[in-house]
Formats: C-alpha cells, sequence, structure tokens
C-alpha cells in the first residue's frame, strides 16, 4: 500500500488539468490527504499546495488548487486552474492512512508547453474615406509575450493571396488604423496574434467599404455677363478624388455688402453633374455689386469640400449702342434715311430720336430733333430748305440714351435738283412722323413722311402736273 505510483501528464499552458488521486473512503473512512509539489518524502507533503481533512478542503496555496471531486468518497483529485509553464515539475499526492507505513501515494509528472496566442476578434471603430480603424480585446497569449500582430488586407473580390500584410511589433495595441485605402471601395480584413511559438489562427473577417468622398471642384472661374448675371465655369474634382459617382453639384452664391463690410444671405442653385467642363449662369443680380460664389461636389455620401473664386462684379447697367445711319437717297428738298440698330444694352430699345443742324451751326446751340419709334428703321424728310446740314441719331431705352451715331452731310437744292442716289431700297414702315420745327437759323423746315405715304404724294403731284401741261397746249 505504501509503494508509490507514477504518470505522466502533458498540458497546454491555459488549460485546466485534473491530477488524479483516490482512495476506497469505504474502507478506510475518510482520511487526510495532502497535494505538494516535488517527490513525495517520508511523511507529509513537499511544498504542500492543498490539504484536505477527509471531508473537505482546509487548506491551499492558492485558489488556482481545487478539489473538484467528491472528497467524501474518497476523490482527492487535484485540479490546477489555467497552468502555465512554470505549472511543470513533479506533484505527489499523500492519503494519510493509519498505521506504519500505510500512506497511500500517487506521483505525477506535469509538463505544460507554450502554445499559439487565441485568434483575435476584430472589430471596426471607424470607417472614413480613406482609412480604417479596427478594435479588438486582448486574448490569451498561448504562454508566452505577444511579440507582433499581422494584418491582412484585400480586395473584397480578391484572395487572400493577394492580400496586403504589415506586420505591427507592438504587443499593446488594442487598436490600429489603416491609412491611404481608396474612398468608396470595399475591403477584407483579417488578424494575427504572433508569439515566439506562433502565430494564431485567423481573426474574423471585417469586410467594409470605406466612404464616399469628393475634392473640390477644380478652376472655378467667374466672368460678369451683364448688370444682372454672373457665368461660372469650373471642372470635376480629381480623378484619384471622384470618390463614387458625381451626382450634382451645389452653388452657394451671396451678395457682399461693401459699405457694411459683411455679406448677404446665401442663395443656392444646383447643377447636373454631366460634363467635364461645367458651367452656370447667375440670374437675377444687382447691377455693380460683388458676389461670392463657392462650388461642391455631391455623391451618395454627402456634399464635399468647396472650392472658390475672388469676388466678381457685376456689370454697370448700360443705354444702348448706337445706331448706324445711311443717307438712302437726296432728292430736291426730300431725303431718305435709314438705320441699323446697336446692342440695346440691359433694357429693350424704346425709340430714336434724330438731331439735324445746318452744316455751319453747333450742336449745342443750333439742332432740330425728331422721334422714332422703337421698330422703325428707316424714313423720309420733305420740304427742307435748300442749305447743307448735318444729321446725327441716337437710341433710347429705360436706362438712357447712347452715344450719338455717326454724322451724315447732305446738301438739298431747289425743286427738280437730283441729289446722289446714294442707296435705293423701299422701306414698308407705315408709322406716322413727327413734324420738325424750323430750327434758330431758319434754314430748316420740313415734314418727315412714311415713305408709302410720300409715294402717294409724288404720284398726285404728277398727275396735276400733266393736266397743267395739257391745259397750256390748248391755249
Amino acid at each position: 500500500m505504501s509503494c508509490v505510483s507514477a504518470e505522466s501528464i502533458i498540458a497546454t499552458v491555459g488549460e485546466d488539468v485534473t491530477l488524479i488521486c483516490n482512495y476506497d473512503a469505504q474502507t478506510y473512512g475518510k482520511l487526510s490527504a495532502c497535494w505538494g509539489r516535488g517527490a513525495i518524502p517520508t511523511r507529509g507533503c513537499a511544498e504542500e499546495v492543498i490539504r484536505s481533512d477527509g471531508a473537505s478542503m482546509v487548506n491551499r496555496l492558492s485558489e488556482r488548487y481545487l478539489l473538484r471531486g467528491d472528497v467524501g468518497v474518497g476523490d482527492v483529485s487535484l485540479t490546477i486552474r489555467q497552468v502555465e509553464e512554470g505549472d511543470s515539475g513533479t506533484y505527489g499526492c499523500r492519503v494519510e492512512i493509519p498505521g506504519w507505513f500505510n500512506d497511500h501515494k500517487h506521483q505525477l509528472t506535469l509538463t505544460v508547453v507554450a502554445v499559439r496566442p487565441n485568434p483575435l476578434k476584430v472589430e471596426t471603430k471607424e470607417v472614413k474615406e480613406r482609412t480604417l480603424t479596427v478594435c479588438w480585446t486582448p486574448v490569451f497569449d498561448g504562454g508566452r509575450p505577444i511579440t507582433a500582430y499581422r494584418i491582412d488586407l484585400k480586395d473584397k473580390k480578391a484572395f487572400w493571396d493577394a492580400a496586403v500584410s504589415t506586420e505591427v511589433s507592438n504587443p499593446e495595441l488594442t487598436q490600429l488604423t489603416l491609412v491611404d485605402l481608396r474612398p468608396a471601395k470595399p475591403y477584407d480584413l483579417r488578424m494575427f496574434v504572433i508569439n515566439n511559438v506562433g502565430m494564431s489562427e485567423a481573426s474574423n473577417v471585417l469586410t467594409v467599404t470605406t466612404q464616399e468622398a469628393e475634392g473640390p471642384p477644380l478652376d472655378m472661374q467667374l466672368e460678369a455677363l451683364t448688370a444682372h448675371s454672373i457665368k461660372v465655369t469650373w471642372k470635376p474634382p480629381r480623378l484619384d478624388q471622384r470618390n463614387g459617382v458625381l451626382r450634382s453639384y451645389s452653388i452657394s452664391y451671396r451678395e457682399y455688402d461693401s459699405v457694411g463690410r459683411q455679406f448677404k444671405r446665401w442663395q443656392y442653385v444646383s447643377v447636373t453633374a454631366t460634363r467635364e467642363l461645367e458651367s452656370a449662369i447667375l440670374n437675377n443680380l444687382k447691377p455693380s455689386k460683388k458676389y461670392g460664389v463657392i462650388i461642391q461636389a455631391k455623391t451618395n455620401a454627402g456634399i464635399g469640400p468647396a472650392s472658390t473664386a475672388p469676388l466678381c462684379s457685376t456689370l454697370e447697367e448700360v443705354a444702348p449702342d448706337p445706331p448706324v445711319i445711311e443717307l438712302k437717297e437726296v432728292k430736291g428738298k426730300t431725303i431718305a434715311l435709314l438705320w441699323t440698330p446697336g446692342f440695346e444694352g440691359d433694357s429693350p430699345i424704346t425709340g430714336y430720336y434724330l438731331e439735324c443742324k445746318a452744316v455751319t451751326a453747333s450742336w449745342d446751340n443750333t439742332k432740330t430733333v425728331v422721334d422714332f419709334s422703337p421698330n422703325q428703321t428707316e424714313a423720309t424728310i420733305i420740304e427742307i430748305n435748300p442749305s447743307t446740314y448735318n444729321i446725327r441719331m441716337f437710341a433710347k431705352n429705360s436706362l438712357g440714351t447712347s452715344n450719338a451715331s455717326n454724322v451724315i452731310t447732305f446738301t438739298t437744292g431747289e425743286a427738280g435738283h437730283q441729289g446722289v442716289d446714294l442707296l435705293t431700297t423701299v422701306s414698308t414702315d407705315t408709322h406716322a412722323a413727327a413734324s420738325i420745327k424750323e430750327s434758330q437759323s431758319g434754314h430748316l423746315a420740313a415734314i418727315v413722311v412714311p415713305v408709302v405715304l410720300l409715294v402717294m404724294v409724288v404720284a398726285l403731284v404728277t398727275t396735276w402736273q400733266l393736266r397743267r401741261d395739257k391745259e397750256e397746249e390748248k391755249i
């Protein structure tokens, strides 16, 4: 009975190990027992780790040592929780049976070996356009200190053989951030834990898609078109910053108050993204005012950073350009004119007026004015006193009057005197004409009539003249 039995057990770090030791409590009754480390001495247990009085445990060196069996029936097996490499060695069980050399002795050799770390459970902490942050909870190191972590990252559609592996030699880490990723791109990620025994199994696989993002639109330019409009042109963000599909652009603009030195409220325009050179016209602006404009690209993920340009001022409101007048015909005391309208400015042309003076007179002191409707482009002036004259024309709109047109000089003669026929076109304008009053010099006395009416007058005069000639022949 006093002989010593022995056996060997191999365990891995972190396991719970049970060292078996039993006696026949029915035969011997409840007996005291102990476990110690090292060879069993002649009495007691060396380096005792736990003791039982036959009914229950009465003493132990550490909470890691347990008697999980039914001590009352003689099961005094020792369980060591989460064994470490330092737990390796010889363990002896002694059951104290009354009498000389009757004790039951059982000796075991425990070998605890270190293993690879346990695999991680990786979680996503933050996903941005070009970065991904993951985190994890520390795991069992296998009995040896963790020396590094390995991260595998690949395109979601690729195989793990094509993954990019990165090893981080910082065992204290519980999170890390991957940078220089592509926006709006799906990735797969897994991790490994390394100690000097080896590398753990792969962690769970995270599948993440980086956020869409936009760079600012490029080459933004502002151009004032009129007193009430500004043209905006720009190009899309750089190719490597077109993160996802460009949906549209948001144009924000506001007037700058130069007196109060502050901006007024924003106004907004949305433009669908369609071309490599985009443009939009901002209308209904105020004349001679500065405007600030920004442009932002939009994707499904939201709106990107703004592109800016220097303030742009709308143009001043302008009157129309002067017409270009031509002398169509000079015949006796009659002249025929036509004119070509110029640019109407920022408001439709409301009419024209003609100034006429003697060639020797000053425009400031001696002139006669004739008004014409905005749709009229030619006129005939009759009954002009024989002399040499200057004429010029102006256009009018709601904003003012144009500069003077080109000046034409002509000379009228007595009845029957034929002037130079400069242009032979016939007008269909039937607007009634205004009368011209005599100027201060007394040289000009004429009537402006429509061309159709003038033709009728000439026909009547001709008929009257023929009748008069016939009557004289009879006499």
